[in-house]
């Protein structure tokens, strides 16, 4: 665990799709996924995992867009090449797991994160509110305490949806993404 520095700031981990193409199930695949879809959401799924069929989103009235170094994998997960995840696999697999998947013929891998930071600060975040006065799961101001963060590198939130974090500290994701120029990934500054 490292130490805790004081003014670390927390990041928002997406997936640029403006400027990348991003991956997709193929239709296959998604048949055979019918009465047990895949959970990508931060329990270990490596001991039972099937690699499956992936390919390139492609929608016909948009232009063709590059394939990135790491991309999206649906709404809530990154896969990357096996070279990608091989520059990678030092910095961060203690903090995720990468579950195989063949992308139109490629061996690439899904980047499961499985790390989870107990950063959330519910009293200074502000959720917005439906008409009927009810909260909804997003929010008009998310407050993370980064002063809390015990690693840091590539996390989800304890207490909060399905997001992908980061920080600035050194060994971090988003310095590793920078040092190494990869493409694909946009940082957001949460706080």
């Amino acid at each position: 665990m490292s130490e805790v520095i004081a003014d670390t700031k927390v990041f928002g981990v997406f997936a640029d799709v403006e400027q990348y193409a991003m991956l997709q199930e193929t239709e296959l695949e998604l048949i055979m996924q019918i009465d047990e879809p895949v959970g990508l959401y931060g329990k270990p799924l490596a001991d039972n995992w099937a690699p499956m069929e992936v390919t390139w989103f492609y929608n016909p009235d948009e232009r063709v867009k590059p394939q990135p170094d790491i991309a999206a994998f649906g709404a809530i997960a990154f896969a990357a090449s096996a070279e990608t995840c091989e520059k990678l696999r030092p910095f961060i697999s203690d903090y995720v797991e990468f579950l195989p998947i063949n992308v139109d013929g490629w061996r690439w891998y899904i980047i499961h994160v499985l790390a989870k930071e107990d950063i959330f600060n519910e009293a200074q975040s502000q959720r917005k509110v439906r008409r009927d006065g009810t909260p909804m799961r997003m929010f008009k101001k998310l407050v993370l305490d980064g002063d809390r963060v015990s690693n840091g590198v590539l996390f989800r939130v304890q207490g909060l949806s399905l997001g992908i974090y980061s920080t600035n500290l050194p060994n971090s994701f988003l310095n590793v993404v920078r040092q190494l120029g990869l493409s694909g990934l946009t940082f957001q500054d949460i706080n």
